[in-house]
């Protein structure tokens, strides 16, 4: 399994543990979700909610809060709390492309809530940066020139594997 990918559910298990804790710190806490700022579900723990729904939902609360903090010059977005008529929504910016979202019964202490969570988004907000990182690996041309002609380096075969997809290259115009 490339090395990428082990880091990347690595991120996501550390983040589902956060979440899982903000329901265990806090009454009322029906759920949470971390997902990216475009929408995608990174970690859940959301009992009987489609997560991908509710993240491109949120995601959507997420950049129209954005928007409205920055017109409104009241500068970069922290949280936005909706109350609704069974329970409470609270979406939390995690860094620049991660959001995170609570969802509350009616029960729920928003104080306590907002007390309890800013360490929790902090935390969550260094694991999301985790997420889609791809390892480090030498330059092609390094790792080329240690080995014989026509020969791959030791590492170049793990470099194939572990690095990026390779980018589409542009065939010559044949006109």
């Amino acid at each position: 399994m490339p090395t990428a990918r082990k880091t990347a559910a690595t991120a996501a298990d550390r983040i589902r543990a956060e979440l899982q804790l903000i329901r265990a710190s806090v009454t009322g806490v029906y759920g949470s979700l971390a997902a990216t700022s475009d929408g995608l579900p990174v970690a859940h723990d959301l009992p009987g909610l489609e997560p991908t729904e509710i993240s491109a939902l949120v995601a959507t609360t997420h950049a129209l809060a954005s928007r409205t903090t920055l017109a409104t010059g009241r500068g970069q977005f922290r949280e936005a709390v909706a109350r609704g008529s069974e329970g409470y929504l609270a979406v939390y910016a995690a860094g620049r492309s991660a959001i995170v979202a609570v969802i509350g019964t009616s029960r729920l202490n928003v104080g306590m809530l907002q007390y309890q969570v800013r360490e929790i988004i902090e935390r969550i907000t260094v694991h999301a940066a985790d997420l889609g990182k791809w390892p480090t690996v030498p330059a092609a041309g390094k790792a080329r020139s240690q080995a014989g002609p026509g020969q791959a380096s030791p590492g170049q075969a793990s470099q194939d594997r572990d690095g990026p997809p390779p980018l589409p290259t542009r065939r010559p115009s044949t006109r």
